[in-house]
């Protein structure tokens, strides 16, 4: 009997142990979380590197003669500049896609290297390329814009060359676009290092997204909210929406040189016009970081990026209809102004004197606006003091 009765306490004991363990992973499985996601970023990073050994090697070789199709069922749009480096490995990895009932639209914006020559080479065996060369560089906004306008297809994609692109993904955007008639459909993004688009959203993953719910999805933090997706790159998109996204700016964005932040300003002006979303949690896209960058160009971004937090804030400003998402947006570009206060001082005179009354006008029109919230409007304060000080 008091064996029995031992026997049951002991089991009890491993009972409640077992039961406290699996209360504490519920409750707190940020540890499996790391553990699956490393698990993931190993599997992600091999997968990578065999595409991309694949592409290097000439192990995807062109296996037919690819014809122009008429009605293609999706453009793929790239601007190009001096990407002789890539544009190969690019267009091998657009034969490597399963989905093959698809235009190549290459904008080449006065690319200086042999980027022309190597795309007419590829064009004798795909003819499907399609390549519009402008007459002088317009920058990567206005060049993408063109391709788009040019295209012939519903939906459009908008890949940069020395990045890879995931060969099912295509297929299943284009699945889900024809079956539910969504707008556009963000996918996830991985990053060579090992980062990943994956962060506290991923939990919203494989979800139809409804105008009023984008903030949640959209920005992160509380006071001082921030962007979490910058990327245009990770997005299939109806065209009948990109145009109607970009017919809503002023005219003077269509002919504005904007290299930086250009992919962002157009996901925001997307996301502000698009009536339906779906997040699907595949991983589409993998995204290569590029030592030649503008955003990583140091000399280049300091001005850059004071300029075009301005000609954000102005679209955000202009057409508002002063909802949730456009608030959020504004209160994560003053985040950003105010991590970038330094830049002011590092301006050239020239420079700051051809900025000086845009920088004002926008200025102005914030503090002037009902919805700004006193921190910020603080912050334009300091801003509007430090310029005209610096103006004198």
């Amino acid at each position: 009997m008091h064996k029995k009765k031992s026997k049951n306490n002991k089991n009890l004991f491993l009972f409640i142990i077992v039961f406290v363990i699996v209360i504490f992973l519920f409750h707190n499985n940020i540890y499996l979380k790391k553990i699956n996601l490393l698990i993931s970023y190993k599997k992600l990073d091999n997968e990578f590197k065999i595409i991309l050994s694949k592409l290097n090697n000439n192990e995807v070789k062109i296996l037919k003669y690819y014809k122009k199709i008429i009605s293609p069922k999706i453009s793929i749009i790239s601007p190009i500049f001096n990407r002789e480096k890539y544009i190969l490995r690019f267009l091998k990895n657009m034969q490597y896609q399963i989905f093959n009932d698809i235009e190549i639209i290459l904008v080449d914006d006065f690319s200086l290297d042999n980027s022309i020559k190597k795309i007419k080479e590829y064009q004798k065996n795909d003819e499907r390329i399609i390549l519009i060369i402008n007459k002088k560089n317009k920058g990567t906004f206005i060049s993408r814009n063109i391709g788009v306008l040019y295209s012939n297809s519903k939906y459009v994609f908008l890949p940069d060359q020395d990045d890879i692109i995931n060969k099912k993904i295509l297929k299943l955007c284009y699945k889900y676009m024809e079956k539910y008639n969504y707008e556009i459909i963000r996918f996830n993004m991985f990053k060579r290092n090992g980062e990943s688009t994956i962060n506290e959203n991923s939990k919203f993953i494989h979800k139809s997204i409804y105008q009023p719910e984008l903030s949640t999805y959209m920005f992160y933090g509380n006071n001082e909210l921030q962007i979490t997706d910058y990327y245009i790159h990770n997005k299939f998109i109806n065209k009948e929406c990109y145009i109607r996204a970009l017919y809503s700016l002023n005219k003077e964005y269509f002919n504005m040189y904007i290299t930086l932040w250009e992919d962002t300003i157009m996901s925001y002006i997307l996301y502000r016009e698009a009536k339906s979303f779906y997040f699907l949690k595949n991983i589409g896209y993998y995204y290569i970081k590029n030592s030649q960058s503008i955003t990583k160009n140091l000399f280049k971004i300091s001005e850059l990026k004071l300029r075009f937090i301005f000609v954000f804030l102005r679209i955000v400003f202009e057409n508002s209809k002063n909802n949730k998402y456009e608030r959020d947006m504004a209160n994560a570009l003053f985040t950003e102004l105010n991590q970038n206060l330094n830049i002011i001082y590092r301006l050239s005179t020239l420079s700051f004197n051809s900025y000086f009354n845009y920088f004002t006008n926008v200025i102005n029109m914030y503090l002037n606006s009902p919805y700004i919230n006193k921190e910020n409007k603080f912050l334009l304060n300091i801003f509007k003091n430090i310029i005209e000080t610096k103006k004198k």
